[in-house]
């Protein structure tokens, strides 16, 4: 590993969010440059709070060694974050690499759910950023991956727990792209990822969202489930007379549509500038 330059250390261990942003923003080669000159765990809280897209690069072009030396040097709350980006295969095979007993345990814990349980379904490719972010800088996150263009974003804090929902609509019209996501943030309740799934479905919030967020028992994001996943899983005990199925089916549809188009209209705007 070249030497480490003593700022850029100070750098991603004082303020890993804002040095993930920045180097998003530089491109794809700035990344793995930087990572090459961290030490370990640092390198861990840089990758952990990478947007998806540019995290999964950064962890398929490593060896499964590496990723167990960046997690065993992690906080858990990064080794969490690194761990929920990798496919389950690899997750599993890097976990049972990890050396440190608790840590193993700890995260298997918090990862690995039954079948039976919310946090089996949670999609972990749901597109979350950091509340602390400039809308700006989350703009130019947002750009890397265009496909999240008409998905939820969900915000969460610099420890990776969960804090809400971006209101794009709002985030439209905001008067300055320096002011923060936490400004512009909905409280939506999320699901614990140990409900039993045919509980979930109870949740009064499946009346205006048609997805919600998944957290563990310590508030982590886990990823989201949405309501056409719950309702599969299901199957014919889903219980009609709480709506999930038909009554607030078109209200949600519109809320999303709307929702997108407002993000699609972040993404014009930003790139018109």
């Amino acid at each position: 590993m070249a030497e480490p330059h003593p700022l850029c250390v100070a750098y991603a261990r004082q303020s890993p969010g804002e040095l993930a942003a920045f180097l998003v923003a530089l491109g794809d080669d700035a990344i793995p440059q930087t990572l090459a000159r961290l030490p370990d765990a640092e390198a861990a809280a840089l990758v952990a709070h990478l947007p998806r897209a540019p995290a999964a690069r950064v962890l398929g072009a490593q060896r499964d060694e590496r990723i167990v030396e960046w997690l065993e040097e992690a906080a858990l709350d990064d080794a969490l974050a690194i761990a929920l980006q990798l496919d389950e295969g690899r997750r599993t095979r890097v976990l049972d690499a990890l050396p440190d007993r608790r840590k193993r345990e700890a995260l298997k814990r918090l990862l690995i759910y039954p079948q039976t349980a919310v946090g089996a379904l949670a999609d972990p490719t749901a597109v979350r950023l950091d509340a602390s972010l400039p809308l700006g800088e989350a703009l130019a996150i947002l750009r890397v991956d265009r496909t999240g263009a008409e998905r939820s974003v969900w915000l969460v804090d610099g420890t990776g727990r969960y804090v809400g929902l971006l209101d794009s609509s709002q985030a439209l019209i905001a008067k300055s792209e320096t002011q923060k996501l936490a400004d512009l943030c909905i409280s939506v309740r999320a699901i614990r990822a140990d409900t039993i799934i045919a509980d979930a479905g109870d949740y009064p919030d499946w009346q205006r969202y048609s997805e919600l967020p998944v957290v563990d028992h310590l508030d982590h994001l886990l990823g989201a489930l949405s309501r056409e996943r719950l309702v599969a899983a299901l199957g014919t005990n889903a219980p009609r007379e709480a709506g999930l199925t038909d009554v607030v089916g078109e209200l949600t549809t519109q809320y999303f549509h709307v929702m997108g188009s407002a993000l699609g209209e972040l993404f014009g705007r930003s790139t018109r500038r």
